[in-house]
């Protein structure tokens, strides 16, 4: 029974711990994101589909957005933009192992306003760009 008691005792002590941090400590912070899994996106050139690029696209957060409702959301942001991306090119001109990032976020924040408030996306992060095959450039690149 005593060591019940001491086992108890110091498991108290462990949770009272942080309690009793001092003011000032460091604090956990959460990113205020929204983490999207790759998505396929189609590749036209002349209407015919040469390639997909899967992207991994990190959604910022404004402060005043709600978290824990929009991370709910996230395959509405991924289906927003397959829907979008077979209506309209979204590759880079001349290259067609990329997507134009531009084009891509304006996209991205306009789908997403059929479902949530556009003013809560601080901005939209294209983290990695991945063709499913590698071929080369029908233009070259501008110095």
């Amino acid at each position: 029974m005593r060591k019940i008691a001491q086992i108890l005792a110091l498991i108290a002590a462990f949770i009272a711990t942080p309690a009793l941090a001092v003011e000032g400590a460091a604090t956990i912070k959460i990113d205020p994101s929204i983490p999207l899994a790759p998505v396929a996106v189609p590749i036209t050139e002349n209407g015919k589909l040469v390639n997909y690029v899967f992207l991994s696209i990190k959604i910022m957060l404004s402060p005043k957005a709600d978290l824990l409702r929009l991370v709910g959301q996230e395959p509405y942001y991924r289906d927003a933009l397959v829907r979008a991306a077979h209506r309209q090119n979204l590759g880079l001109a001349g290259d067609p192992n990329r997507v134009d990032e531009a084009l891509v976020k304006a996209v991205l924040k306009r789908e997403a306003a059929s479902f949530m408030d556009a003013r809560l996306i601080a901005s939209i992060q294209i983290v990695r760009q991945d063709p499913k095959k590698h071929l080369p450039r029908t233009v070259p690149l501008k110095p």
